[in-house]
């Protein structure tokens, strides 16, 4: 089955969630919030209610609009859900008040991600729980999100379709678009700096110190990288 029919698999199973192709090779999974149509309008809000009982908040303000249910508190409880899978890392958030959305360079990773999502999210008494926590751990969670942002893996994340040329402490290392898919999906364990192996994640959680696309080639990024404080650069051969 091709992506264009996968896409459109899953968005007829779990709307009002929908996925999108970006032709810089990432996917979006969204949830427009503030136009939904009267069908899923207002969308699993009851949860949000509760949880602003339980927290002593009014659930309208005095001008009548939710007090909760907006994007980022979506994007939290979407954190929670699934704050022990290893793959969360690989998403991106970028959610805003009237909805979640959230990306990455994995359709399948996505997916999978969205279909349970909207699952949780239908089991109420469920859903609140995970609001409220998601919501407690809101700041911590956006905090690790900024600072994968800084590091090589977060700018991969991002230019998914690029190639990189990445001066490191130890030499260069040139990444292809393949090389870079099979880096973040675990694939490829090991990276060659000049002719010296290490540790591929060794690379991914360096910290960017400076990154400038090409100016000849829009499709090649360079960048500088360094070890971050508490990292040792390990050498697996």
């Amino acid at each position: 089955m091709n992506t264009e029919k996968q896409i459109e698999n899953f968005n007829n199973i779990n709307a009002p969630f929908y996925v999108v192709a970006h032709d810089d090779g990432r996917f979006s999974l969204c949830l427009p919030i503030a136009l939904l149509s009267d069908e899923y309008y207002p969308y699993c809000q009851t949860a949000f209610d509760n949880y602003a009982k339980k927290s002593g908040d009014e659930v309208c303000d005095e001008r009548g609009l939710k007090t909760h249910g907006n994007g980022y508190e979506w994007d939290a409880a979407f954190r929670e859900a699934f704050a022990d899978e290893p793959n969360i890392e690989r998403i991106i958030f970028d959610s805003e008040a009237g909805g979640f959305f959230c990306n990455c360079d994995d359709l399948q990773i996505l997916m999978d991600f969205g279909s349970r999502f909207k699952k949780i999210c239908e089991n109420t008494e469920v859903f609140t729980k995970t609001i409220a926590e998601g919501i407690k751990n809101a700041d911590e969670r956006e905090a690790e999100q900024e600072r994968i942002a800084k590091t090589v893996r977060g700018q991969l994340m991002r230019h998914p379709e690029c190639s990189f040329d990445i001066m490191t402490p130890d030499g260069r290392v040139q990444l292809t678009p393949e090389d870079i898919k099979a880096m973040l999906g675990g694939e490829k364990q090991d990276i060659r700096i000049d002719g010296v192996i290490y540790a591929a994640y060794e690379l991914l959680d360096m910290e960017v110190v400076d990154m400038q696309a090409d100016l000849f080639d829009n499709g090649l990024i360079r960048m500088k990288a360094n070890e971050s404080d508490e990292q040792t650069f390990v050498q697996t051969m």
